[in-house]
């Protein structure tokens, strides 16, 4: 700032100095002074992480009394967004052929067991449509699987690509083989996110 002062005032007293001379001609000469363009500041970009309103993490939550859990197995004709449990019967990075189902805990399961004249264990699935709806994948969807190292109530789920999901779906867990058990999130009628269920 004092820098900036002191040149100002110089080209000041220049400027007054040469204000009293004259030339051959009589004529005064005349200093023009020319201030620097500023630097233009570079333009930002701002990078938009899409916000989505049903997401697979390391903290979903799909408890729903009375009912499946997720957003419920009755989706109707379409499959509206929402959190989804199903089978994925085959996949691509791009689509995959969901087959919705529905997967009960607590009382519900045990309820829905003994309608079939079975025993839950913790968990029960059920699957009377096996109406197969062709799914879009974003293009920034990514995967989730439990560690399988760490089955406990408080597991981690690991965060992958699609791609390595298909390729690897569990792991170091027992290899299965399609149809695969899948959560998924909708979001504008496209899969951001999947998560493979494990079941020991």
């Amino acid at each position: 700032m004092k820098t900036r002062s002191l040149t100002a005032m110089a080209v000041i007293v220049f400027s007054a100095g040469l204000a009293g001379c004259t030339d051959g001609g009589g004529a005064t000469p005349v200093v023009t002074v020319t201030a620097a363009s500023p630097t233009p500041s570079p333009v930002v970009t701002p990078i938009v992480t899409p916000t989505y309103a049903f997401t697979l993490d390391q903290t979903w939550d799909l408890a729903a009394p009375d009912e499946a859990q997720g957003s419920g197995c009755t989706p109707g004709s379409g499959l509206p967004d929402g959190i989804w449990f199903g089978y994925a019967n085959s996949w691509t990075t791009s689509d995959i052929d969901f087959d919705m189902a529905c997967w009960w805990t607590g009382a519900e399961a045990e309820a829905q067991a003994a309608a079939d004249g079975v025993e839950a264990y913790d968990y029960y699935i059920t699957n009377d449509n096996t109406t197969v709806r062709v799914v879009s994948v974003a293009s920034d969807a990514f995967g989730l699987k439990a560690d399988v190292y760490n089955l406990s109530d408080t597991a981690t789920w690991m965060e992958y690509t699609i791609a390595q999901i298909i390729a690897d779906p569990f792991g170091a867990a027992p290899v299965e083989s399609a149809p695969y058990r899948v959560w998924i999130a909708v979001n504008g009628g496209e899969v951001t996110s999947l998560a493979v269920q494990y079941v020991p």
